[in-house]
């Protein structure tokens, strides 16, 4: 099984959107698919109340639930479970980045999002993953100075320290 951590401290940058459709787009392409919603909003959750189909999967937890969960998700055939983490909580994100085999940074293309993310970016090296991690820059037109302007913000930025 592999885990992936949605993790960013700034709020509004996507990270259940992103949770959603990847969990979905794995159940697609035929693999089984869990998300575990850390966020006390539970927008994940929100989100499994109203859809039709019966997976994926999406059980809210505690970073102390967390480990138990994605074993018991292992030991019941997921092929892919999603943590999807809070805002402004280094404890979350801590713990699903030491548990996750690949950590996600979703970042809309915006002045102020960009110079967020290097909260996110030093919590990631003070537990040691930041070679487990990645930026998705987020909710962006494929083309157009907006993104190329985020692309080249995110790309001064020292992640390889």
């Amino acid at each position: 099984m592999k885990t992936v951590a949605i993790v960013s401290q700034k709020g509004g940058s996507g990270k259940t959107t992103v949770a959603v459709h990847l969990a979905v787009c794995a159940e697609l392409a035929g693999k089984s698919a869990a998300i575990i919603d850390l966020d006390p909003q539970a927008s994940a959750l929100e989100w499994r109340s109203r859809r039709e189909a019966e997976t994926p999967e999406v059980v809210t937890a505690t970073p102390g639930q967390l480990a138990a969960l994605l074993k018991s998700a292992e030991e019941n055939g997921a092929d892919l479970t999603i943590i999807d983490t809070a805002p402004h909580s280094d404890r979350v994100a801590i713990a699903a980045a030491d548990l996750a085999d690949l950590i996600m940074i979703p970042c809309r293309p915006s002045a102020f999002d960009v110079a967020a993310i290097g909260t996110t970016l030093n919590l990631m090296k003070l537990t040691k993953a930041l070679d487990r991690t990645v930026i998705l820059l987020n909710a962006a037109p494929a083309r157009g100075s907006i993104t190329d302007a985020a692309e080249a913000g995110l790309s001064e930025l020292n992640i390889a320290s």
